[in-house]
């Protein structure tokens, strides 16, 4: 099961609050609704938190990438937050830290 909630900070920035497991099931769904909003919105910056997040499979890392190649072509920054110690062994595994502006 997860969550995916999407709102604007008072700075502009879009944040994406992820929530539960980001696996093959539901990566479609998600990234349809990051794209949406950053195609929608235009906002500066995107930020994705991903505190709540209990597993995450290739293919959410996937939405990740994805996540930040549509900020980038919108010209907005992009960065993840709130990792939990697991999802930051895994991105650091990937090689995608200095990417998603966790170093």
């Amino acid at each position: 099961m997860h969550e995916a909630s999407v709102d604007t900070n008072d700075d502009g920035a879009l944040r994406v609050t992820l929530r539960g497991e980001i696996d093959f099931t539901n990566s479609t769904e998600i990234h349809k609704i990051i794209t949406d909003a950053v195609s929608e919105r235009r906002p500066a910056a995107v930020r994705v938190d991903l505190a709540g997040v209990t597993f995450m499979d290739s293919t959410g890392i996937g939405v990740l990438v994805d996540a930040m190649r549509v900020a980038l072509a919108a010209q907005a920054d992009f960065r993840v937050e709130n990792p939990t110690r697991r999802m930051l062994d895994q991105l650091r595994t990937t090689g995608l830290l200095t990417a998603f502006g966790l170093e």
